[in-house]
């Protein structure tokens, strides 16, 4: 299957400051360049329409709009929350600012196996990855019900949805590294260690 461009919405999660690293992650320097750059580099390819979600106006820099949390204090289902209200297409990818080794095939595959549901999210050996989903905007309504009403837990409110739970254990397209976050000074040595790799 192949999707236009324009009917879909990339959002990079970048809602604050690591008190581990001491800056906003996204803004980390991994071999010079900001984390959310690989980020950026690897979206590119796939959609056109690119939106950080942040409070921080340090996230002009990289020429993108920028929409701030409307419910603060939330964490990822706030920022969902806000890109879910701000979008003008059907499919919204969502992705957190700091996974640098994410790839354009793997974006790719996760919308292109999002037709017919609200959201779909992979499933890491086990454990869920709402921070690189798609999610629908006909979720919003009740999105926003939701986190009104109290519950921030991502997972209890996707569950609320008809979700597309899609196993990526075993496919080449998902190597361990994809979902690395960075939020620690030794997730930050095991991303450069990663990247000589690649490099090496």
């Amino acid at each position: 299957m192949n999707i236009n461009k324009q009917n879909i919405t990339a959002y990079i999660l970048a809602g604050g400051k690591s008190s581990r690293l001491g800056t906003d992650k996204g803004l980390y320097l991994l071999n010079g360049k900001p984390i959310i750059e690989y980020v950026i580099s690897q979206l590119k390819p796939v959609v056109t329409n690119i939106v950080i979600v942040t409070n921080n106006k340090e996230y002009e820099q990289f020429g993108y709009e920028i929409i701030a949390d409307n419910i603060a204090d939330n964490g990822p289902s706030g920022g969902i929350h806000a890109a879910l209200k701000h979008t003008g297409t059907n499919q919204n990818f969502i992705v957190s600012c700091d996974m640098p080794f994410i790839t354009s095939d793997s974006i790719l595959f996760m919308i292109n196996n999002s037709t017919g549901y609200q959201i779909t999210v992979p499933v890491n050996n086990g454990k869920f990855e709402p921070l690189f989903a798609v999610f629908s905007k006909e979720c919003f309504t009740k999105w926003e019900e939701i986190i009104n009403n109290g519950t921030k837990k991502m997972m209890d409110i996707i569950n609320q949805f008809n979700t597309l739970k899609v196993n990526i254990d075993n496919n080449p397209l998902f190597p361990k590294s994809l979902f690395l976050n960075i939020n620690t000074p030794e997730d930050l040595q095991k991303a450069v260690d990663k990247l000589v790799d690649k490099c090496g």
